[in-house]
Parts: C-alpha cells; sequence; structure tokens
C-alpha cells in the first residue's frame, strides 16, 4: 500500500513540476466548488490472472494483450481516496477510467464493475467507440453515495493475440 501511495505523491509531484500534454489527457471536467477528484495512474492496473496476459508497464499506463488465447479477461485497479474530509462522509459522484485499443472495434473493455468492502456495488456495460483513440468511460452514481473505499474491476474482450489495450488513470469525484 505505502508504494502505491508513493507513487500516486510522485505522479503528482511530477506533473506539478513538469506540467502535463494536454493533447494526450482526457478532457477537463471542472469540478464545483467543494467537489474532489481522486486519481490513480494507469500503472497500478493488474490482471486478475496474470497468466492470461502479457502486461507491460510503461510511464503512461499498462499495456495488456492477451497470452494465449481471444477471450474476455478481467484488470482491476483501487482508487485510494479519503472517507471523510472535515469530519464529512464523503460521497462518490463519479468514477471514470480510459483506455485507449489497436483494434476498438473488436477489441476493447465490455463492463466495469465498482467494488467496496464487503462487495460490489455497482456493475454497467460499456458501449467502446469502434476506433482506436483513447476514450474515457465514465459511470455517474445517481444519487451520489458514500462507500469507505473503491475498486473497479475492468472486463476486456480481446479479439486475439496481437490487439493490445492500454490502461490509463483511474479517477473519482467525491463530494461531501
Amino acid at each position: 500500500m505505502n508504494y502505491r501511495v508513493t507513487t500516486a505523491l510522485l505522479a503528482v509531484a511530477l506533473i506539478f513540476a513538469l506540467g502535463v500534454n494536454t493533447g494526450n489527457a482526457a478532457p477537463p471536467v471542472v469540478a464545483d466548488p467543494g467537489d474532489y477528484d481522486f486519481t490513480t495512474h494507469g500503472t497500478d492496473w493488474v490482471p486478475e490472472v496474470p497468466a492470461n496476459f502479457v502486461f507491460t508497464y510503461r510511464g503512461w499506463g499498462s499495456i495488456a494483450k492477451a497470452r494465449t488465447a481471444a477471450g474476455l479477461y478481467w484488470v482491476h485497479i483501487p482508487v485510494p481516496f479519503p472517507s471523510r474530509i472535515a469530519n464529512s462522509l464523503m460521497k462518490i459522484k463519479f468514477v471514470e477510467f480510459c483506455a485507449q485499443s489497436t483494434n476498438g472495434a473488436s477489441t476493447k473493455p465490455v463492463q466495469m464493475d465498482l467494488w467496496e468492502y464487503p462487495g460490489q456495488f455497482a456493475s454497467v456495460g460499456i458501449a467502446w467507440p469502434a476506433d482506436n483513440a483513447k476514450h474515457c468511460f465514465t459511470y455517474t452514481l445517481n444519487p451520489a453515495a458514500f462507500h469507505q473505499d473503491l475498486g473497479i474491476s475492468v472486463l476486456l474482450q480481446f479479439a486475439n493475440t496481437t490487439d493490445r489495450i492500454t490502461l490509463y488513470k483511474a479517477w473519482v469525484r467525491l463530494i461531501p
């Protein structure tokens, strides 16, 4: 856990020091006053069954490729956030992750599940565009709801063993 916190803090420090190329960033979403955004870097994605994947980690995220066969495979990422700020419980307003496929028509994310202890609190199908561009998928909780922690699971569909999906950041917006 300390590694992930250190990684997140280092990423934030580097962004402030070096800036960010907005051509590769998700479209800016301006938060309302009092809203809080927490992000996890794309190198925190992990495969549910490592034997099913070839995972390559780069500075911008994780590149996933099916190892032995086409199919459906799960990946997971935690999004750490404070569940209480200034004595107010934080409610999840929306969750988002970003990815890019080399063959968006047939190799793509198809489902996102949201978890907290003790179990799943949301599951949603993903309508992924049939192109090779970077996209971000957002799920809005309506109404916003308190959850004590957050894990994101994404089901990836691979059409073959040569297509790749690059997994970028995941983030959550909280409101008091």
